[in-house]
């Protein structure tokens, strides 16, 4: 059974109303702004669990009898425990409910060993909360995984019939800066007891970092599209050179453009493409890749509606891999609530030889420097969702591949195909034309073909990069002059 220790009481009424729910999260913004003020302490690591190496550590299960909420038919919590590469603990407490349902307080968990089976594992004396993980009637009415937070400030949503891949992040600090890159921590958290019948979540968290303490609000809503509300509140402890919002993690290996492997899958990748929805209405596509060196794309906008890292290919035939299902990724999407000024979206491409690395970053970085004691407070939805093609109501690029140019050796060739009802519905007759710009090279050619048996077209664009330049190329389709397709985007290197 998980034990409680009684920390300190929240005043609540008859029940978790948004006024109670706002008074709550006053009180941790206002701890996060005096935490900002005083000088950052790193947590002490617990010494007893760092034996604990891979093969050990994800043999650890947590016991049903310790379930948090077991009895409750919408949501349970189990905990992860203090190990491998997760050392530091974090402070996990429960806004409860009393027997008549009204919340009556702020309770602490205190974990202990024999909370988790540690199979062939000798148990340590000590053990610590690395993190948590949520269950919920999602696929039926087994209770299936829908959001986990462990180590850092990570953590993963997933949604019916999607397997975890991608991450998000609390925060992001000089990612890629030539100063080193801080990793903000999720200090404590507050689980906010669900009443009978209710289809979302709310938990409360601490951030802490070098650079930043920040207080975080979660709404956590299951389902075909799980969706994450987060209102993040920061606290600058000094100026930093790059702050990330609504940070995304993930990994790409190969894909149908390359890198070549000697391997029987065709693809492998948690996400093959960056999505925007510019402030302006242009929904653009950004194929991802895996560079010989550190690549830096930057897209500037004021006040985006929308970024996410997606998983568009949804075949089994496209991975052929029936342990890691890289077809059930979940495709991340950040709607941003309000307005978020100017700034741009940055994607981070980070070479790599494996898949067990996150090599995938994007975010958003405000125009306006980050400077110490400036406080700041952003927004958004973040949703876990695989319907990828309602975010797209014109056609959408569905393949990306490039070749040789016969005959021009300085040439690439962008192979681009784009389906989606705006092509489906048009008569066989219309022409679809293109609209090519390329910045830092020539354009040699471009030309659309119809793919056999589909109402999907290709665009073939051939291009000569200059010099050592990366070439700059967007490109997107037309009928009688109207835009009919989002926006492919890619930069070319020779």
């Amino acid at each position: 059974m998980i034990r409680l220790l009684v920390l300190f009481v929240v005043i609540l009424g008859s029940s978790v109303s948004t006024a109670q729910a706002n008074e709550f999260f006053d009180k941790l913004i206002d701890r996060a702004r005096h935490s900002a003020m005083q000088a950052y302490a790193k947590e002490a690591p617990v010494p007893d669990t760092a034996k604990l190496g891979y093969d050990a550590y994800r043999g650890i299960r947590f016991r049903p009898d310790s379930i948090l909420w077991r009895d409750s038919g919408s949501f349970h919590v189990e905990f992860f425990p203090t190990g491998f590469l997760y050392q530091t603990p974090v402070k996990m407490y429960v806004i409860r409910r009393g027997p008549s349902g009204t919340p009556d307080g702020a309770v602490a968990l205190s974990p202990s060993p024999e909370m988790f089976d540690f199979g062939t594992a000798k148990p340590p004396a000590k053990v610590g909360f690395a993190g948590f993980k949520v269950t919920h009637p999602l696929n039926g009415q087994a209770f299936d995984e829908i959001l986990s937070f462990l180590g850092a400030s990570y953590y993963r949503p997933i949604g019916k019939g999607q397997a975890y891949g991608a991450s998000a992040r609390g925060l992001a600090v000089d990612t890629a800066q030539p100063r080193s890159e801080e990793f903000p921590e999720f200090r404590e958290f507050w689980l906010v007891e669900p009443a009978p019948g209710d289809t979302s979540m709310t938990l409360y968290a601490l951030l802490e970092s070098p650079g930043a303490s920040g207080a975080y609000a979660f709404t956590v809503t299951p389902g075909a599209r799980t969706t994450v509300d987060v209102d993040a509140r920061l606290f600058m402890r000094h100026g930093v050179s790059m702050l990330g919002i609504a940070p995304l993690t993930s990994m790409f290996l190969s894909g149908k453009s390359g890198p070549w492997r000697d391997d029987f899958r065709p693809e492998v990748h948690d996400s093959d493409g960056l999505a925007l929805w510019t402030g302006e209405g242009e929904r653009i596509w950004r194929p991802l890749g895996n560079p010989g060196a550190l690549q830096v794309s930057s897209f500037v906008d004021n006040n985006p509606r929308g970024f996410g890292l997606q998983q568009r290919e949804r075949r089994f035939d496209h991975y052929q891999d029936g342990v890691a299902k890289y077809e059930t990724r979940p495709s991340l999407w950040v709607e941003p609530k309000g307005d978020w000024g100017e700034g741009e979206v940055r994607l981070v491409e980070i070479p790599t030889p494996s898949e067990y690395h996150d090599n995938i970053v994007a975010f958003w970085v405000s125009k306006w420097p980050v400077e110490k004691g400036k406080p700041l407070e952003y927004r958004y939805r973040l949703s876990a969702l695989s319907d990828e093609a309602a975010l797209s109501p014109e056609a959408r690029v569905v393949a990306t591949r490039q070749a040789p140019v016969d005959g021009n050796t300085k040439a690439r060739r962008l192979v681009i195909e784009f389906e989606g009802d705006t092509l489906t519905e048009l008569p066989e007759q219309r022409l679809v034309e293109s609209n090519v710009e390329v910045n830092g090279g020539k354009l040699v050619r471009a030309k659309i073909d119809r793919v056999p048996g589909s109402t999907n077209r290709r665009l073939f664009i051939d291009v000569e990069p200059e010099s050592r330049r990366a070439a700059e190329i967007r490109a997107y389709l037309t009928v009688d002059g109207k835009r009919v397709s989002e926006t492919f985007s890619i930069q070319l290197r020779p």
